[in-house]
């Protein structure tokens, strides 16, 4: 993993405690935790101790003798009881600042490679008793593990990035990534396709997801959607419509992840949904268009039996009647003579069976008589 990759603040905030602790344990003005960032050296964290010169990210050049350099070159402890008789270290840099004594133990990466040191500068001669010495490197232990648990992380998410990429590269779904203020930072063609952008857009930051977005569905994303996201970190597929480049709108299915808790920015994947929008409204009218068939034909179907019936309801209404009763008789006779339906096959039918339009013409003859 890349060396300098940044350690989290929970984790500083943790190591800031070791070093408070060590100092006031071992009774020194000074400890510290150094990372090496070449061609410099930087005090990472420093112990919040009276007396203690070194401030927190001071940076100091390499190949100047310092005790901590000496350390990671050797990966090995370093003791140094009192810099100013011992002739290798009368030159140290560290003298300057009142610090004549040194202990320090290395500090590496799961991979081998250096992070820096912890260490225990002093004002004073001291011998660092064997229990400090095991102290220490209890210590070291402790930010090691640490430092494999980053780089444990680090290996996830660029396996996740690498994913992330490759669907951003293969153009199979619209991808962008986006902060909270609007701003689209990044996109794949598929999604710059989808609405009609194109580089130069993206490039010149004309891409802003909240101009994109119609109000109708802003006033949702605002009210329902980035509550839910701040609380959450993601929000599953929801619908949703973008404007075009050319003002017209693209329906869209979206999903969307935040990168952190603060929600500041994340990554949104988008598929166009015009072609099932349209399947959907041709399906709709298929079936309107199929209800009115059903309802046209049904009404055919009733005229069609109802006009069939007509001859045989007419005939029920003909019926035979006494010879004492002539309105009734005259009243039907003339009924069936202005009917259309009326033929003359029926009149000869109604005629031998006794019914009672032959006694209502012999009424209209005798009438005219």
């Amino acid at each position: 993993m890349p060396h300098s990759t940044p350690v989290p603040p929970e984790i500083i905030r943790k190591w800031q405690e070791i070093v408070n602790l060590t100092a006031e344990i071992m009774h020194v003005p000074s400890a510290l935790i150094m990372r090496v960032e070449p061609p410099n050296i930087k005090v990472f964290v420093s112990s919040e101790t009276k007396g203690n010169p070194y401030e927190q990210d001071e940076v100091a050049s390499l190949d100047t003798g310092l005790y901590c350099e000496t350390v990671m070159k050797t990966r090995q402890p370093l003791l140094v009881p009192d810099a100013i008789r011992d002739e290798q270290w009368q030159a140290n840099p560290n003298i300057k600042l009142g610090m004549i004594s040194y202990l320090g133990v290395p500090i590496v990466w799961p991979d081998g490679g250096v992070f820096g040191t912890i260490c225990v500068p002093d004002k004073k001669p001291n011998e660092y008793s064997e229990l400090y010495h095991k102290l220490l490197q209890q210590w070291r232990d402790v930010l090691q593990a640490d430092l494999r648990s980053l780089a444990t992380l680090h290996r996830e998410l660029e396996a996740r990035e690498t994913k992330i990429r490759r669907l951003v590269e293969v153009d199979i779904i619209g991808c962008f990534t986006w902060d909270l203020e609007g701003q689209i930072i990044e996109a794949n063609d598929a999604f710059l396709h989808m609405v009609g952008y194109d580089r130069e857009d993206l490039a010149t930051g004309r891409l802003n997801w909240l101009d994109l977005t119609p109000a109708e569905w802003l006033d949702r994303d605002v009210r329902q959607f980035l509550p839910e996201l701040k609380l959450s970190g993601k929000l599953q597929p929801f619908e949703k419509e973008y404007f075009r480049k050319d003002g017209t709108r693209v329906p869209v299915l979206i999903g969307i992840a935040a990168f952190d808790k603060q929600c500041s920015q994340g990554v949104a994947f988008a598929l166009d949904v015009t072609k099932r929008k349209r399947a959907e409204a041709d399906a709709r009218e298929s079936e309107r268009r199929y209800r009115e068939l059903q309802m046209e034909l049904a009404h055919a179907n009733r005229v069609a039996t109802m006009g069939s019936s007509r001859p045989r309801l007419l005939m029920k209404s003909i019926s035979p009647l006494p010879r004492s009763s002539p309105m009734p008789m005259r009243v039907c006779a003339g009924w069936a003579r202005d009917d259309p339906i009326w033929t003359k096959s029926s009149r000869r039918y109604a005629g031998s069976s006794g019914m009672a339009l032959a006694p209502a013409r012999l009424s209209a003859a005798s009438g005219r008589s």
